[in-house]
């Protein structure tokens, strides 16, 4: 199985994510990939009830807190996400560079995440991002092509996870400008199990297009 992991970011309203699931559904049918779709806090209870009873769906939050509960104001811990998310994105590099989260700060989310049966998909930049004890899905995803349009070729990308310290055994994942025309050379490489895809999964028929491609 390959795993297409979509990451909506700060985008749609409730109108537009009915309006993607309609469209999702239209086409949908199991294939060789996994579909995870990462929406913002709002929808992930209505996703899940769309496709809770669908084969090869997944949701999840694109990130957690560092904190288990208690008075904190505004954070949306793992505890309360349990059972309404089957994954959580952690570590992406906008949340690095605008947040400042920390290595320690990822360290914990990893943690919380996996106290409550949410397998974390731990992101990293580099090989000079430290990856926590416990992860099992890692996503490359090089900065210089987060969001620009620009991936990075595949040759680029099998440098890189020659570099990287994966952990054994590993679900290895590149998020960067992926889309449906490109997505067939990373499959070709053999060495990627999927993707995590921003702009192109705001799409519901590019982002089943780029499952099909597994």
């Amino acid at each position: 199985m390959k795993y297409v992991i979509g990451n909506w970011k700060a985008n749609k309203n409730y109108a537009e994510v009915k309006s993607w699931i309609f469209s999702f559904l239209e086409v949908y049918r199991p294939n060789k990939a996994i579909y995870g779709v990462a929406a913002s806090y709002p929808f992930l209870s209505y996703l899940q009830k769309k496709f809770g009873g669908l084969p090869n769906i997944l949701i999840g939050a694109q990130n957690v807190s560092t904190v288990e509960e208690g008075s904190c104001t505004g954070e949306v811990t793992a505890k309360s996400l349990q059972g309404i998310v089957s994954f959580a994105i952690i570590g992406h590099s906008e949340r690095r560079k605008h947040f400042k989260e920390s290595d320690q700060d990822l360290a914990l989310k990893i943690i919380q995440a996996k106290k409550y049966g949410i397998e974390p998909i731990y992101c990293v930049r580099d090989e000079n991002d430290p990856i926590p004890d416990g992860v099992k899905f890692v996503a490359y995803e090089p900065v210089a092509a987060i969001g620009t349009g620009q991936n990075e070729a595949p040759e680029k990308m099998l440098e890189m996870k020659k570099k990287i310290k994966l952990p054994k055994d590993c679900i290895f994942l590149y998020g960067g400008s992926v889309n449906e025309k490109n997505a067939s050379s990373y499959f070709a490489t053999k060495e990627v199990d999927g993707f995590l895809i921003g702009k192109a999964s705001l799409d519901p028929l590019q982002f089943f297009a780029i499952g099909k491609q597994a």
